[in-house]
């Protein structure tokens, strides 16, 4: 096993994913922004259709669960929709609105 699988390992199985529901400085967004979904920018094979163009409110940041995050700037970020669903999007994939 290679040292990024085992850290792979240790982020996605053993270590807490911890969900800050609070403002980060730094951070692409604050908590309770108004963003919509972009139509995967990045590319990203991981990407849910089903969002885009929908509306959501920012809850909160992580940072733990192994995906490449870097803090603060770099944030996979929990969005919640209307309808109560929650997904996380890249900063990419979100556009601020008011």
């Amino acid at each position: 096993m290679t040292i990024e699988e085992l850290d792979l390992y240790v982020s996605r199985k053993i270590l807490r994913h911890l969900k800050r529901r609070y403002d980060i400085d730094g951070a692409p967004f604050k908590i309770n922004d108004h963003v919509r979904v972009l139509n995967n920018p990045s590319g990203d094979d991981t990407f849910d259709s089903r969002f885009v163009d929908e509306d959501g409110f920012v809850i909160y940041f992580e940072y733990d669960c192994g995906c490449g995050q870097s803090f603060p700037a770099d944030p996979m970020i929990g969005v919640k929709f209307g309808d109560g669903q929650i997904e996380e999007f890249w900063k990419e994939e979100l556009l601020f609105t008011e």
